[in-house]
């Protein structure tokens, strides 16, 4: 096991990475519009896209801030210096663990998913590892999670890249949602593997499943037919729910 002072160089150079990615994001996120009009009607700043990634990329950096202290305060820095200069390879900490399950599902969520996949199944999907690996509070778990999860992640990854989702959707509109529908049973059924006979972690994977599932669909009626807002990408579950909204209207 490392000692502390090795493990808070680590958690230096971690920070220094996390707070240039949250400075990208802001970066990135400060081209989008915060206002604008759209057939004569003018979209105020609360609904504008780029308030979700503004909200991330502060976050990430004020929380890449606060480990930045914490390992300068307890010699970081000088076990950093000391670990280049022999050449010694840096360990990810549990720290770096619980960053990568912050910032891989966020970044999935924001820059891959919401523009591609159904908005209800994306937020699920999203909620499902996001809420799960942390209520656990079980490091073992929350890497089998982590890995597990940016498998499923570097798969829809590698269709956007190759440009098979385009296809998937000229084939059949709604093939994107059905893989995402497929992704979020593997990841239960996965998680539902991980904690067999365990009955206090079947018991909050229970709620963490409601709770992934209810935000969903009480954001998706409220923006999209209440406030009228357009989601970011409105696939087959939207859809099912336009149907039902006409239906009993």
């Amino acid at each position: 096991m490392l000692d502390k002072t090795k493990l808070r160089g680590a958690d230096f150079i971690t920070s220094i990475g996390l707070m240039l990615f949250g400075v990208w994001i802001l970066f990135q996120t400060f081209k989008m519009p915060m206002k604008d009009t759209y057939g004569g009607v003018i979209n105020v700043w609360y609904v504008s896209p780029a308030l979700f990634p503004l909200f991330i990329g502060t976050g990430i950096i004020l929380l890449a801030i606060n480990i930045l202290i914490h390992a300068i305060k307890n010699g970081g820095f000088q076990a950093f210096k000391e670990s280049l200069q022999s050449k010694k390879g840096i360990h990810l900490t549990e720290k770096g663990y619980r960053f990568l399950a912050i910032l891989v599902p966020l970044l999935s969520l924001v820059y891959m998913n919401l523009p591609r996949i159904d908005f209800f199944l994306s937020i699920l999907l999203f909620l499902l590892f996001f809420i799960t690996v942390f209520y656990f509070d079980d490091f073992l778990l929350l890497k089998k999670l982590l890995g597990f999860y940016s498998i499923e992640m570097g798969i829809l990854l590698l269709l956007f890249l190759t440009g098979m989702d385009t296809i998937l959707t000229k084939a059949f509109r709604y093939s994107l949602d059905i893989l995402a529908l497929g992704l979020i049973t593997a990841l239960y059924i996965f998680l539902r593997i991980q904690i067999r006979g365990q009955n206090e972690y079947t018991r909050k994977l229970r709620n963490a499943f409601m709770i992934s599932l209810l935000t969903p669909l009480i954001l998706v009626p409220t923006f999209r037919f209440f406030l009228r807002v357009p989601l970011p990408k409105e696939g087959g579950i939207v859809d099912l729910l336009f149907i039902l909204y006409y239906a009993f209207r």
